[in-house]
């Protein structure tokens, strides 16, 4: 009967049971990723149906249902509603899209895209979130990324925002200009320093990235006039000129003004000065040969992106096209005069 016994010592016996070991750990790793897949699209489903739309999306679930194959041409779809600034549709569509994919890279790029929609519509929270949930998924997606830290300079979260800079590091992205943006935003907003404290490390930190120029003025003219004419870097003016010229009299010192050749310009066009008789600046040139005739013409501005050359009626420190930061040009622009204030009026300050 000793033919019947099993010999352990057999090689046949060893890979067959090798063989048995892989199949079971293959069938236990298979079985392990459908339930984590179904799991995770259960949490997904769960989370996106929290957002208005969700219920309203159910035209494109049948067409995705009926036609599985028309799910690139949904994708391509939502991208045209998307740049033609339909957000409400491009969001019904990736909401669709979301409760039918199950491949994580495209889910990843819906994600993304959905986020973006909302950001465009103003919901800055919900874009938010989403972000963050596909970074969940996939923490290295460079686009969610970028977004999630214009969210967060947006929403005045700064720390937050310094966290998301430290990933875009790691995946070797320059920020530089980001970090000394949100740096010397974060100084703004503590309430727990001094308006002396503010404006020596704002001062520290426009010496080291000139950029910052603007911003600084503008803080420091808000809070401490005197103070803001002593910081005025003249090779940066040109970028803050807007601000001189709206500038109310009663913070406007002439002596310092006389200090900076482009500011004689300015406020002798201006009519508050007669040191300078022309300018190499069009607008102020025309001004100043026609102060004697009490123009009818007056100085406006407008703002543009040396990136992508979008045009805007107001300042911006990062495109709200493209998302670049410290791309914009101040632009001058001729236009009729308004009418002067009656003496009993008062002067409106924007500040």
């Amino acid at each position: 009967m000793e033919f019947l016994a099993i010999d352990y010592r057999s090689p046949s016996f060893s890979i067959a049971m090798l063989l048995i070991v892989i199949a079971v750990t293959a069938l236990i790793d298979h079985l392990s990723g459908l339930y984590k897949e179904r799991r995770q699209s259960k949490k997904l489903s769960n989370f996106l149906s929290r957002f208005e739309g969700a219920k309203r999306s159910k035209d494109y679930k049948n067409v995705l249902e009926l036609q599985p194959d028309s799910v690139n041409a949904l994708i391509l779809l939502t991208n045209i509603y998307y740049k033609s600034g339909d957000f409400a549709e491009s969001i019904k569509i990736c909401l669709a899209l979301l409760d039918i994919l199950t491949d994580e890279n495209e889910r990843v790029f819906v994600m993304t895209r959905l986020a973006g929609a909302y950001y465009k519509a103003g919901f800055l929270q919900r874009s938010r979130d989403i972000l963050l949930e596909s970074l969940r998924l996939k923490n290295r997606n460079l686009d969610a990324l970028k977004l999630l830290l214009v969210i967060y300079e947006q929403m005045k979260e700064y720390k937050s925002a310094l966290d998301v800079l430290t990933a875009l590091r790691e995946l070797e992205e320059d920020v530089l200009m980001e970090r000394e943006f949100i740096q010397a935003n974060i100084v703004i907003s503590d309430a727990l320093l001094s308006a002396e404290k503010k404006f020596e490390a704002l001062r520290k930190m426009q010496d080291r990235s000139p950029f910052l120029h603007r911003l600084v003025a503008e803080f420091m003219f808000s809070h401490d006039h005197i103070e803001a004419w002593s910081a005025i870097k003249s090779e940066r003016l040109i970028d803050t000129i807007d601000i001189f010229w709206f500038l109310p009299r009663k913070r406007y010192i002439e002596n310092e003004a006389l200090k900076h050749p482009l500011l004689r310009e300015l406020y002798t066009a201006k009519g508050w000065q007669n040191s300078a008789a022309e300018s190499g600046i069009f607008e102020f040139d025309l001004l100043i040969r026609l102060k004697e005739n009490k123009p009818i013409v007056d100085v406006e501005f407008e703002y543009r992106c040396e990136k992508c050359y979008s045009l805007f009626p107001m300042h911006f420190y990062r495109c709200p096209k493209c998302q670049k930061l410290g791309v914009a040009a101040v632009e001058m622009i001729l236009a009729k005069k308004s009418a002067p204030l009656r003496n009993d009026a008062e002067e409106i300050n924007f500040d």
